[in-house]
């Protein structure tokens, strides 16, 4: 009998259930494909500045780092499953292990980005907030494996950190039971075209406008790395369409909207704001409690108190280039009767999620089933099996309810004495 149980996926849910498998005493195998732990997490923004808005952001940062200096957890980056089949006493999994090519020893200084010649390059960082923060090199793009013998890189690295020489391997682990969170993505923005991205420089996804403030700690306008003064949130971008082929209600976007319109005038308090919506719809946080926020941020205007945030039932019709930089958004009010164009510094496209869908070979290992949505079908029978498939790519949660979820399934491996009873 195994005590290892396997996790597939290193963003909320897959954390989340790894932590509370180690604190019961459990092995845990976390195989992520991307180069460090954290899923989508890693590339949002801390929504607080005076006072926590509890996103849930750091939660998953805390838990990567605990992952990784986790003597119970064996952690494969930039890994995939290549087949798990049934034993009886659980699950025999082959896993191939991607090269890194830099070691541990990296300090993530950045001298090697600096210098590599490859338009875009080939050596990175992981992405936002992502643990661990040792840089990798994309090997497809690298000059040194295109016998152009290029070494700038390991030249500058005062650490000896670059490694031409990793290599993949492939392991074998048996486990007694598998949790697969293969998370969610976001919707390009691209496909509402009407709005702007991609052809606008001044509009930019909610995801973009996180990571900016990710790095940053403030929003600029792309076009001339200004800080914007009237800035445009909409909401439903991309999701309850079925043109992207999202028609549900992606369930968090308004409450992430609503701390990020939050978090704007916390960092500049001068800014103007508008945010459109259809329906606001806040989850488990009281709608009042925003609108009453936004009620309250009010300018002096000759004399006079005029609103900041302004709240408007709209979803704008098109966007146009404005003059000098920036978005012209056409809209109709409320009734519908005429429409306006309002000119804005910069657009801010509130998109919506898609589950992020399981490689064919995988699936059919696991047997995952998806619904008509694209969802995965995690019904409560799977415990029995010793298959659990958890997160947002079940149906649409929030980094919050992914974490509750994930710790409940977890909960359950960890009491199954095999993989096929109990």
């Amino acid at each position: 009998m195994t005590n290892k149980v396997l996790v597939i996926g290193g963003g909320a849910a897959g954390l989340a259930a790894a932590k509370t498998l180690v604190d019961m005493h459990k092995e845990v195998v976390l195989v992520e494909k991307e180069e460090s732990l954290g899923g989508l997490v890693r590339e949002l923004t801390c929504k607080g500045v005076s006072e926590c808005r509890n996103c849930g952001v750091c939660y998953v940062v805390d838990r990567a780092a605990e992952i990784l200096a986790e003597p119970a957890a064996e952690v494969f980056l930039r890994s995939e499953i290549v087949s798990v089949d049934r034993k009886d006493e659980g699950f025999m999994v082959r896993i191939r292990s991607g090269a890194r090519y830099v070691s541990s020893s990296c300090i993530g200084c950045g001298r090697c980005v600096e210098v590599c010649p490859v338009e875009g390059g080939a050596i990175h960082p992981p992405k936002g907030s992502g643990r661990p923060t040792t840089y990798w090199i994309d090997r497809d793009r690298c000059l040194h494996f295109k016998k152009k013998k290029c070494e700038r890189c390991a030249e500058v690295c005062s650490t000896d950190a670059v490694v031409y020489d990793d290599r993949a391997t492939n392991v074998t682990r048996h486990v007694s039971s598998v949790i697969l969170a293969s998370g969610i993505e976001p919707v390009d923005a691209s496909e509402v075209p009407r709005l702007g991205y991609g052809s606008i420089p001044d509009v930019m996804s909610s995801v973009d406008a996180e990571r900016i403030l990710n790095e940053r700690g403030r929003i600029v306008r792309p076009s001339d790395g200004a800080a914007p003064k009237k800035i445009a949130m909409i909401q439903c971008v991309g999701s309850r369409s079925e043109k992207t082929g999202v028609e549900y209600c992606s369930k968090f976007c308004c409450k992430y909207g609503t701390k990020i319109a939050q978090l704007l005038m916390d960092i500049d308090p001068d800014i103007d704001l508008d945010f459109y919506f259809m329906d606001l719809r806040t989850l488990y946080e009281p709608q009042d409690d925003f609108k009453r926020w936004a009620a309250s941020k009010k300018r002096k205007v000759e004399k006079k108190k005029v609103p900041q945030v302004r709240l408007i039932r709209s979803m704008p019709s098109q966007a146009y280039p404005g003059d000098g930089g920036g978005v012209v958004l056409r809209s109709s009010g409320e009734s519908d009767v005429e429409t306006t164009d309002t000119p804005y510094d910069l657009a801010i496209l509130s998109v919506g999620m898609r589950p992020r869908a399981v490689p064919e070979a995988l699936g059919s290992s696991l047997g995952v089933e998806v619904d008509e949505l694209g969802f995965m079908r995690c019904s409560e029978g799977e415990s029995s099996s010793g298959m659990f498939f958890i997160g947002a790519a079940c149906e649409p949660m929030d980094i919050e309810e992914t974490i509750t979820k994930a710790i409940a399934a977890a909960a359950e491996a960890a009491a199954q004495r095999t993989g096929g009873s109990r």
